[in-house]
């Protein structure tokens, strides 16, 4: 009597062995390694330019007619505080390539043929993103946001603007854009691996945005314009990333002669 053939099994890595748990904690534990020293080193780069950080985000910008912002502090600790929160922040914005890259370079091993492709496909973009996201952020949004607010002073109303505050809604800016600059990515992953299709997502596109609303309230929590400043090129992004995910599985659809 003939047998029956075995359902193939998920392969665990790129050698198609399975893996020892132990091993798995092995590579967890070098790739955080990595990941701290990589945090660690852009902190301290981050830390030592400091200075020109605070300079470069108060500085004037010519070409938005924006001027020249002078910031106070208000308790002895506040002008360190600022500056451990640059090195944090800066050490996140200039590490998250590389976090990225570990990240998904620990989880490859578990994927199939298929989803290895899709991610090594993505990845460059994932990063670039999360770059164009945090430079988008850093030139125009803070000094456009800065000049916008600033003009609503009056000779009986002047600003004291704290160095703490100031700097941290810039830093969380900067880094909370660069986030959610991901969306579009991780949106034509999803529907390249057919987990689910661009037209189901479509029909959830309001609450998309309810979504992108609160995490860029989240970023910029002060008011309602720099909210709308932050989420209006995110939802731009999406529709865009919608748009092609649709047309893709349109075109993957047809090419295995499945309905849409």
């Amino acid at each position: 009597m003939k047998a029956r053939g075995k359902k193939p099994t998920r392969r665990n890595s790129l050698e198609d062995k399975p893996k020892p748990i132990l091993e798995h904690f092995r590579e967890l534990r070098i790739r955080l390694i990595v990941s701290i020293l990589s945090l660690i080193i852009t902190a301290t780069i981050a830390w030592w330019f400091s200075d020109y950080v605070i300079m470069w985000l108060t500085g004037p910008v010519s070409s938005l007619g924006v001027p020249p912002l002078t910031l106070h502090f208000t308790t002895i600790t506040e002008a360190f505080g600022t500056r451990f929160m640059i090195a944090i922040i800066g050490g996140l914005v200039l590490s998250t390539p590389v976090l990225i890259f570990e990240i998904c370079m620990f989880i490859l091993p578990g994927l199939l043929s298929k989803e290895r492709k899709v991610l090594f496909a993505y990845l460059p973009l994932l990063i670039l993103l999360f770059l164009v996201g945090s430079g988008f952020a850093a030139y125009p949004i803070v000094p456009w946001t800065r000049q916008f607010f600033l003009g609503f002073q009056a000779p009986n109303l002047m600003p004291i603007i704290t160095i703490s505050s100031y700097i941290d809604f810039s830093l969380m800016l900067i880094l909370g854009m660069g986030l959610i600059f991901l969306l579009p990515v991780v949106i034509l992953m999803v529907t390249s691996l057919r987990l689910v299709s661009p037209f189901t997502i479509g029909k959830w596109r309001k609450f998309v945005w309810v979504i992108i609303l609160i995490a860029a309230a989240a970023i910029a929590p002060d008011d309602g314009i720099s909210m709308l400043i932050v989420a209006i090129p995110v939802v731009f992004l999406f529709e865009i990333s919608l748009f092609v995910a649709r047309a893709k599985w349109r075109k993957q659809s047809i090419k295995k002669g499945l309905t849409i």
